[in-house]
């Protein structure tokens, strides 16, 4: 299943007691693009309605109903940890909820970047995350080895830095290609399969002939820079002005994703092994 991001975020959430809320924003993976978690709105049930919800919590999408079922009561959502505002997700904030849940950590498991070219230069396959290093762990043998210095620490302390990204903070980024600037970013689409990825870019080429919206493979993103809001293509400024378009109230078939990965000359998600 193909769906729009800002589509579902207007997706009412479902606990296993009742209705809980909305969906808000959604946080991916820095190094993979895999939606880590979902970000609730339940400010109508309860005081301080911000919670994050992994993908393992959700059961079922349904599309004609604009739902989304969450196996977790809403008294498990209520008491759950909750990510301070204007925060970044630490990676001791995560440990604390999924512990709350019960869900499987995925920091562990070496991290399989969706492109080779995106945000690192490291091989395909290759442990990006680092696995969490609890702070104040006592190096109970006393060895050199285990004696951390000023840079061991400092190391520690980037390995529980937010890895994470907000799909929203990235809306209305401006886009460069080979060859400048091309757009800016309105929309992601999601694919839902046995996993959640970020799979499409959706990009206003803007212009003076008013054009609909081009899609862009996650293939292609090579680099984000937050410092100016911006992301970086490694495709041509040409390949995304002379895309196909689409409609953005349109679903995504699967004969327009065939047409995407043969226009930027792509092996497709699923021919890959």
């Amino acid at each position: 299943m193909l769906i729009h991001a800002k589509r579902l975020e207007n997706f009412t959430m479902r606990a296993t007691d009742g209705e809980l809320g909305l969906l808000e924003d959604f946080y991916v993976d820095r190094h993979t693009l895999k939606l880590r978690y979902f970000v609730g709105n339940t400010r109508t049930w309860f005081f301080g309605g911000k919670v994050l919800l992994s993908p393992n919590a959700f059961t079922d999408v349904d599309v004609e109903d604009l739902s989304i079922a969450i196996n977790a009561t809403k008294k498990q959502i209520k008491d759950s940890p909750k990510p301070e505002d204007q925060a970044p997700i630490h990676r001791d904030y995560e440990k604390k909820l999924n512990d709350h849940y019960g869900w499987p950590t995925y920091w562990n498991v070496p991290a399989v970047p969706v492109s080779t070219t995106y945000g690192t230069n490291q091989t395909t396959g290759a442990p990006l995350i680092p696995p969490f290093i609890p702070r104040g762990q006592s190096n109970l043998d006393d060895t050199v080895e285990g004696n951390k210095t000023g840079a061991d620490e400092r190391q520690l302390d980037e390995q529980n830095q937010v890895q994470l990204f907000s799909l929203n903070e990235l809306i209305g980024s401006k886009v460069h290609a080979k060859g400048g600037e091309v757009g800016k970013i309105i929309d992601f689409i999601i694919h839902k399969s046995d996993d959640w990825h970020i799979r499409y870019i959706v990009i206003d080429t803007g212009g003076f002939l008013k054009r609909e919206p081009v899609v862009v493979t996650m293939d292609s993103l090579k680099e984000v820079t937050w410092f100016d809001n911006s992301v970086i293509l490694d495709v041509s400024s040409e390949k995304i002005e002379s895309a196909p378009e689409h409609a953005i109230d349109d679903p995504l078939t699967s004969d327009y994703e065939k047409l995407i990965y043969q226009h930027y000359e792509q092996t497709p998600y699923w021919e890959r092994t």
